[in-house]
């Protein structure tokens, strides 16, 4: 094969990669003036590989559970063309996003081989893991110098470094759970580079390492629920499925009672990872006061021709290593969602105003609830069914109905079976139902042009490459003949006929 016909082939790869390398900067502060710039041109190179695969292979309609995604698109368009008078711009902006997550990526990462695809998601894997270990340890030196400044830009307010008792670094928002996620695929890596049949050599290794210390004290230190509970979900799961599969093997249970066994050690495991970040976050606290002796030992070292006085009690006391306060402001009135509550009831209201249909996912936008504007309603559920409203809501649910029962009846299977790819199976579930949790406190998944939405898409592909059942679900065969009215249409508008298409 000649390399330029290896580039076409891998054209869409390439740019997954470059995607992932454009996404972390949009979500840092320094980047937050030309960020949307950046995903503009993303926006335009997906909208481009999209139209040439309608004209050529259109993999994105045989992918799995396309026909309720197609629909779920139509719904989409249909919501965002009734509320033309509101937002316009950006909902059509976030169709577009939503288009490139569900049509180019998710369809491309389902049409691979197993070892080809091992292949890319080791590359997005470090590409990701790199960056974020880069960020980390910029917020891990802010976080011991205390650092903090503030930046508006438009009617947002941004913050970096150390502030409200909680570490933003340089992200705009600890929200996105980056360090969180980052953890997670760290782990999926070790899996994928043993399923490669590599081994995990002394450079890579304090590599894996020293990402994996400084993303685990950022995340620490960041303080966001919604990060630990997704991680907590990474971890159940992880470990509820790879115990299941030991002790299937070992003990010749059932697979439901091997579950029932890894569930009982993910309970375990989780409670361990509980304590270790509020261990973690409790000896992290005295790192800035150990910094800041360590400076005003070293100037006093610096003038050693300068005769000090002797230190009073008071001097003493003040010069004392103390840890700084890590538990967040968070007015009492918010309550444990941090006012989640306040705005998931107003979307079941503005839902209960235009049930069919909705609104589009930015119509929101200018609304000012608990203290900000509202950019999205913190749950994609909620989200879901005021941006599209029932008639959307109905096809996005089914498929996500499919793919849950899909990939639990896999595992099972693969419980049953030797095979190297099953760790890259049930981490790679994890990470998705990582994500999912996440979305029960944000939107990151759907609509908003995030990186947690273009991984969960293309990851969603990549895990049913790794599948055991192969068989078509009946909606599939509906999505076939679409594609057979599509080459009619397009053979009558180029004057082919069927000989030639063969």
């Amino acid at each position: 094969m000649k390399i330029s016909e290896k580039v076409k082939n891998s054209i869409v790869f390439y740019y997954k990669a470059v995607l992932l390398i454009f996404l972390i900067p949009t979500l840092l502060v320094p980047c937050v003036s030309f960020s949307y710039k950046l995903m503009f041109v993303m926006l335009g190179a997906g909208a481009i590989l999209l139209v040439y695969d309608l004209f050529s292979k259109r993999i994105f309609l045989k992918a799995r559970g396309m026909f309720w995604l197609i629909c779920f698109m139509i719904a989409f368009a249909a919501s965002v063309a009734l509320n033309f008078k509101t937002a316009l711009n950006l909902n059509v902006t976030s169709w577009g996003y939503t288009a490139i997550a569900l049509l180019l990526l998710y369809p491309d990462s389902f049409n691979k081989t197993k070892e080809r695809s091992l292949f890319e998601l080791s590359v997005l894997n470090n590409i990701f893991i790199a960056m974020t270990t880069v960020l980390s340890t910029i917020s891990m030196g802010m976080f011991i110098t205390l650092y903090h400044r503030e930046i508006t830009f438009g009617d947002q307010r941004y913050v970096m470094g150390w502030s409200q008792n909680r570490l933003f670094g340089l992200y705009s928002n600890t929200g996105y759970m980056i360090t969180a996620l980052a953890l997670a695929i760290t782990v999926l890596q070790i899996a994928i580079t043993k399923a490669r049949g590599k081994k995990i050599g002394s450079l890579y290794g304090f590599f894996i390492a020293y990402t994996s210390l400084f993303n685990f004290m950022s995340m620490c230190m960041e303080n966001a629920k919604g990060a630990f509970i997704s991680l907590f979900t990474f971890v159940f799961v992880a470990v509820m499925f790879s115990v299941a599969k030991k002790i299937y093997k070992k003990k010749n249970l059932s697979t439901v009672k091997a579950s029932l066994v890894g569930a009982l050690s993910a309970v375990i495991a989780v409670a361990i990872l509980f304590g270790a970040i509020t261990a973690s976050r409790k000896g992290l606290s005295y790192l800035p006061g150990i910094y800041s002796s360590l400076s005003r030992e070293h100037n006093v070292g610096n003038n050693v021709n300068i005769r000090e006085p002797e230190p009073t009690p008071e001097q003493k006391e003040e010069n004392k290593i103390t840890e700084v306060e890590i538990d967040r402001n968070i007015d009492e009135s918010y309550g444990f969602f941090t006012g989640r509550t306040v705005i998931w009831k107003f979307g079941l209201e503005q839902f209960l105003e235009k049930p069919i249909f909705g609104y589009g996912p930015q119509s929101h936008r200018d609304h000012f609830i608990v203290d900000n504007y509202l950019r999205h309603f913190h749950n994609l559920i909620i989200q879901i069914i005021v941006s599209v409203g029932a008639f959307g809501s109905v096809f996005i649910f089914a498929f996500f109905a499919i793919m849950v029962v899909y990939l639990l009846k896999n595992i099972f299977i693969y419980i049953k079976k030797d095979d190297k790819y099953y760790y890259v199976f049930v981490f790679l579930f994890a990470v998705l139902a990582m994500l999912a949790m996440n979305s029960m406190a944000e939107v990151t998944i759907l609509f908003i042009a995030r990186f947690a939405m273009f991984i969960f898409w293309m990851y969603l592909g990549y895990i049913q490459v790794f599948a055991d059942d192969d068989k078509k679900l009946k909606t599939d065969f509906i999505t076939e003949k679409i594609d057979m009215l599509l080459v009619n249409i397009f053979n009558k508008f180029t004057g082919k006929s069927k000989k030639d298409e063969k």
